[in-house]
């Protein structure tokens, strides 16, 4: 084989290696990431309690962690997990974690809880829960 040849051919496959692991480490199409988004915009909750009611299509992301493996030997890195607080329209918050695998984990988190997870990121509720 031609020695340009050859160069051109590795080249060439360290690229498509490359991209693939830059798109595994995104969460690409092929990853999981859009189905957690689904799963997510998917919840709904209609509770007699009306400031606990949840839709994950009108929610407010507060919080996103996306947890990672990364693969020493490869150093290349999968979303494995996202957790997100989120907030309804009545300034309730919401814990939702996904591996993507159909079965989120979804629970509504207390205020004091909210504001010690959250931090600087925590807001009070501005709207009277009183219906």
């Amino acid at each position: 084989m031609h020695p340009i040849l050859f160069f051109l051919f590795i080249f060439g496959f360290a690229g498509i290696v490359v991209s693939r692991i830059g798109d595994r480490a995104r969460g690409s199409k092929d990853g999981i990431l859009p189905r957690i988004d689904e799963e997510f915009r998917a919840l709904v909750v209609n509770s007699e309690i009306t400031h606990l009611r949840f839709d994950g299509r009108t929610a407010e992301i507060v919080v996103e962690h996306q947890e990672h493996y990364t693969d020493e030997g490869t150093n290349a890195s999968t979303l494995v997990r996202v957790q997100r607080f989120a907030r309804n329209g009545y300034g309730e918050y919401f814990f939702f974690i996904s591996e993507g695998n159909g079965r989120p984990f979804f629970k509504h988190v207390s205020h004091a809880n909210a504001r010690i997870a959250l931090g600087k990121k925590y807001i009070a509720p501005t709207l009277s829960l009183e219906d």
